[in-house]
């Protein structure tokens, strides 16, 4: 089965360009989200009275 899968090399390159567009799009994902939180921590923050 891994001979037959490897002899096909555009049928691996095909999966390997899909997972990588997936983890790409995690990424992504994951840096909108953090910037989310932290422009809303800068928003919502209390400032302290001295």
């Amino acid at each position: 089965m891994l001979q037959i899968l490897l002899s096909r090399t555009e049928t691996l390159q095909y999966a390997l360009w899909i997972m990588g567009q997936g983890m790409l799009g995690i990424f992504i994902f994951m840096g909108i989200f953090y910037l989310l939180i932290y422009a809303l921590e800068k928003i919502f923050t209390v400032k302290k009275e001295q």
